[in-house]
């Protein structure tokens, strides 16, 4: 579950909130800007508002009415509330949730309200509150709004300190109480969300994705395949796309960090982002902890971001033998076998693996889908989600069971076609359907199912179809990589678990 307060972010800090209840009753009741709202009706409210659960307005009059007795606190003790006295919240579940019936919302919106003190439970005069569902949004989410008069019934105001995290635990909390698919980005590991505006944005400009995703997908499939910074600047300017420092304080000797955007079109700005609005992963200090980093190293990297030398190249530049399509198969497979032997909760290394794994997806993309991404965009952005540290977890560095990884993402850029029929990169993919088979055991055993059934999906379906379409049956199979299923390791993650169990039940013998 998803919990958004509508309100605008000033440039020094303050956040704004609307004023006008009686607008926003109309468009909450109204058929919405577009038409989207396919049966706008009252979920829940106040008692004080007297409009029963489940009321669906006819008249305009009486939609305005309804936002007239809301505001009726404010308007009689013409109490002021700093940024705007209506409070608009929007709680929304995943497409893929169970759509859930009016009575469950309304148990939602009165627990809400309740847990951020609006009701007389907080020993304060009530808030005036209503909440609305109009059926499910362009993207199919299912939704409530809840607006809720800052000023109290006594013409006290209500305090909204600290909504933002109270909200995101209540979240929490109605996703494991309801069923709903668990939000990872709140506890620390999710990936910036792509806003509705730059998808509509996207979609106004026939683009199959968005600039932030596009950008996200290249700077990783960069970073992984590179040894240095320095390297990894020059494969950024040479995939397209625009890249630049931000200097720390003193001028341009020292790097703090680095945006990038797409090359955009004749009359138009570029759009920039910085690392950290790409993935948390993508900062600079991040990636620093991936590359080497002496002093030379640190001089060079400088001398990249400012301009480079005239025709300065490194192992970006280099073209591998089409043999190198075997010996990537080889790297994974020793991976696998080395993986065999980590426990399931080693999230460390796991993490680190998921890493190397999404820069090959991302290679992968550049190489077969280009601009318009398919299974392997969406591989790369899934195993990127897995990568993410959470709260009080380590973050993912340079792993000695994932280093052979790095290898082969720079295959998967740099080497020659195999054969006629795209046998080197499937191949590749054959063998990489078992790194993230295997990433898909580990979640499971965690209990983390969200990841678990994201990477199932993908390695069952698009991705298996996508092998067996580059393979077009003429491929022979490998005799050291077997066919990749999910759950080869469930049996070893099993047992992992047992062993733990034994282990600390001899000790409570002992």
């Amino acid at each position: 579950m998803i919990a958004k307060v509508i309100d605008k972010k000033l440039p020094d800090g303050r956040r704004v909130r609307g004023s006008d209840p009686v607008g926003l009753a109309l468009y909450l009741f109204g058929p919405g800007k577009h038409n989207e709202h396919t049966d706008p009706h009252v979920v829940a409210a106040d008692v004080t508002l007297g409009v029963l659960d489940g009321h669906r307005y006819t008249v305009r009059r009486d939609i305005i009415d309804l936002g007239h007795d809301l505001d009726a606190p404010h308007k009689l003790f013409g109490a002021e509330f700093p940024g705007g006295h209506i409070w608009h919240l929007v709680l929304s579940n995943g497409k893929d949730d169970r759509l859930l019936a009016d009575e469950e919302w309304a148990e939602i919106s009165r627990s809400v309200v309740h847990r951020l003190g609006f009701t007389e439970s907080s020993g304060k005069a009530a808030c005036r509150w209503v909440a609305a569902r109009h059926g499910l949004s362009i993207e199919g989410n299912d939704h409530i709004h809840i607006a809720v008069n800052l000023i109290r019934e006594d013409g006290t105001k209500a305090s909204i300190w600290n909504d933002r995290p109270k909200l995101q635990k209540f979240a929490a909390e109605m996703e494991h109480q309801y069923g709903l698919s668990v939000i990872e980005g709140r506890s620390g590991a999710g990936l910036p969300g792509v806003t509705r505006a730059e998808k509509e944005i996207a979609a106004r400009k026939g683009q199959p994705e968005t600039p932030r995703e596009r950008l996200a997908r290249v700077v990783r499939a960069a970073a992984v395949a590179s040894a240095s910074e320095a390297e990894f600047v020059r494969r950024l300017r040479g995939s397209g796309v625009l890249a630049r420092a931000r200097y720390s304080e003193g001028g341009r000797t020292e790097v703090g960090g680095y945006s990038v955007a797409l090359r955009p079109a004749a009359g138009e700005d570029p759009l920039w982002f910085g690392g950290g609005k790409l993935a948390p992963d993508l900062t600079l200090p991040r990636l620093r902890t991936h590359w080497k980093q002496d002093e030379e190293a640190r001089r060079e990297a400088v001398e990249e971001w400012v301009g480079g030398a005239p025709g300065r190249t490194g192992r970006e530049a280099r073209v591998l033998r089409a043999e190198a399509w075997t010996e990537a198969e080889k790297q994974i497979h020793g991976v696998l076998a080395r993986l065999a032997e980590v426990d399931v909760d080693d999230w460390e290394t796991w993490a680190g693996v998921a890493r190397e794994a999404a820069g090959i997806y991302a290679a992968l993309s550049a190489r077969l889908e280009g601009r318009y991404p398919g299974p392997l965009a969406r591989a790369a952005e899934a195993l990127s989600r897995s990568a993410q540290s959470r709260h009080g977890q380590p973050r993912a560095r340079r792993s000695g069971v994932a280093s052979p990884l790095r290898g082969v993402q720079m295959i998967a850029i740099q080497a020659r076609p195999m054969g006629r029929n795209r046998e080197g990169e499937a191949m590749l993919i054959r063998s990489m359907l078992r790194i993230v088979g295997i990433l898909h055991d580990a979640h499971a055993a965690r209990g983390e199912t969200t990841h678990s059934t994201r990477l199932a999906a993908l390695a069952q379906g698009e991705l298996a179809t996508l092998h067996r379409s580059l393979i077009g049956g003429g491929l022979p199979q490998s005799a050291n990589v077997e066919q990749p299923t999910i759950g080869q390791a469930k049996k070893r993650v099993e047992r992992q678990s047992e062993n733990r169990l034994d282990h600390g039940r001899d000790e409570r013998e002992i």
